[in-house]
C-alpha cells in the first residue's frame, strides 16, 4: 500500500503531526523555548546576544554553559530536524516527478541539505547587521558556478530556501503548511500533465488533442499522406496516453496524427498515431520518452517502420 505515492505523503505528514503532538506533550518547555526564541527574532526583546558581547573572551564558562542551555540548544534543534523532515518530501516528489534525463541526485542532496543551512545562518546572522553582511561578501567571494536549466528546478530550490528560513525563525507551522502544499500541487501539475500542449483555437473555440494533431498536418503536408511509421501506445487511460505522446510526437515529428482507438476485452486500450519521424531521432529512446511521459498509465509502445512516401 505504501507503493501508492499519495497513501505514503499523507501517511508521512500525519506521521509527523502526531509526533510533534506527542512530543509537545510530554515536552511543553520545547513550546516555550521555541516562542521565547521567536519572539528575540522578531520583537527584539532578551537579546543575549549582546549581553554576551561584553564578556571577555577568556571566560570559557560562559561558552559551555551556552552549548548546554536548552533556551539557547533547543531552538536550533527544532529547527534543523524540522527543516529536514518537511524537505525531505519534496525531494521524493522530484525523484517521482522529473523525467530520468533531467533527474540530479546532486540536486536532490542540495535539497535535502540546504533548508539546514539556511535555518543555521538565520541563527547565525539574527540581530547583527555586521555578521550579515560578512555573510552576503563571503558567498560573494565563493561565487557559485552551477545554473538551474530548468525553471521548475528552481522553483524546487526557492522552496527549500523557504522551508529553512521559516525553521529558522521558528514559524514551525508556515515550513509544515508549504511543504503539503507545495508538494500536493507539484504532484497534481505533474499528474494531470497540465499544459502539455499549445492550444489551437478557431473562433472561439478551442480544438481538440485530435484536430490539434490533424491542423499540423494539413499546414505541412497537403496530400496529408506522408508518413513513414505508426505507432501503437497500449495504455489504460486514453485522453492522458494522447496528451503525453503529443507531447514527445510536437519536438520528434514532422507531423503526425491520431487514426484510431481500438478497446481491448481486459479494459485497456490501444491508441494508434501515424507520423514522420524526423531522421535525428533515436527510436529506442523515442519509445522511452513515451513510456516516461505516460508513466503510470502507458503499459506498452510498440512501433511499426513502413515504407516512406514521398510528398
Amino acid at each position: 500500500m505504501l507503493n501508492n505515492i499519495i497513501i505514503r505523503l499523507i501517511a508521512y505528514y500525519a506521521a509527523w503531526l502526531l509526533a510533534l503532538n506527542g512530543i509537545f506533550r510530554l515536552f511543553p518547555q520545547i513550546l516555550y523555548y521555541v516562542a521565547k526564541e521567536r519572539e528575540r527574532i522578531f520583537v527584539g526583546q532578551g537579546l543575549e546576544e549582546g549581553a554576551a558581547a561584553s564578556v571577555p573572551m577568556g571566560i570559557i564558562q560562559e561558552g559551555v554553559a551556552r552549548l548546554v542551555d536548552p533556551a539557547h540548544t533547543i531552538p536550533v534543534l527544532v529547527a534543523m530536524i524540522l527543516a529536514f523532515g518537511v524537505t525531505l518530501p519534496i525531494t521524493w516528489l522530484y525523484r517521482w516527478t522529473r523525467p530520468r534525463k533531467k533527474y540530479t541526485q546532486s540536486f536532490v542532496h542540495t535539497l535535502l541539505i540546504i533548508p539546514i543551512t539556511i535555518s543555521l545562518i538565520v541563527f547565525l546572522v539574527k540581530g547583527s547587521l555586521a555578521l550579515a553582511f560578512s555573510l552576503a561578501g563571503i558567498v560573494a567571494a565563493i561565487r557559485f558556478r552551477t545554473s538551474l536549466e530548468e525553471p521548475i528546478d528552481c522553483v524546487y530550490m526557492l522552496m527549500a530556501i523557504g522551508i529553512g528560513l521559516a525553521a529558522g525563525t521558528q514559524l514551525t507551522t508556515v515550513a509544515y503548511i508549504a511543504s503539503v502544499i507545495f508538494t500536493f500541487l507539484i504532484l497534481g501539475v505533474w499528474k494531470t500533465n497540465y499544459a502539455a500542449l499549445p492550444v489551437e483555437i478557431t473562433g472561439w473555440k478551442i480544438d481538440s488533442i485530435d484536430k490539434l494533431g490533424k491542423a499540423s498536418i494539413d499546414a505541412d503536408n497537403p496530400t496529408k499522406e506522408a508518413y513513414n511509421t505508426q505507432i501503437e501506445v497500449y495504455t489504460t487511460k486514453v485522453n492522458a496516453a494522447k496528451k503525453a505522446t503529443a507531447l514527445i510526437l510536437v519536438p520528434n515529428t514532422k507531423r503526425w496524427k491520431i487514426t484510431d482507438v481500438i478497446k481491448n476485452t481486459d479494459g485497456t486500450d490501444i491508441v494508434v498515431f501515424d507520423i514522420w519521424l524526423k531522421k535525428s531521432v533515436v527510436l529506442t529512446t523515442f519509445i522511452q520518452d513515451i513510456e516516461e511521459s505516460g508513466k503510470g498509465y502507458i503499459n506498452n509502445v510498440k512501433l511499426t517502420m513502413q515504407k516512406p512516401n514521398r510528398v
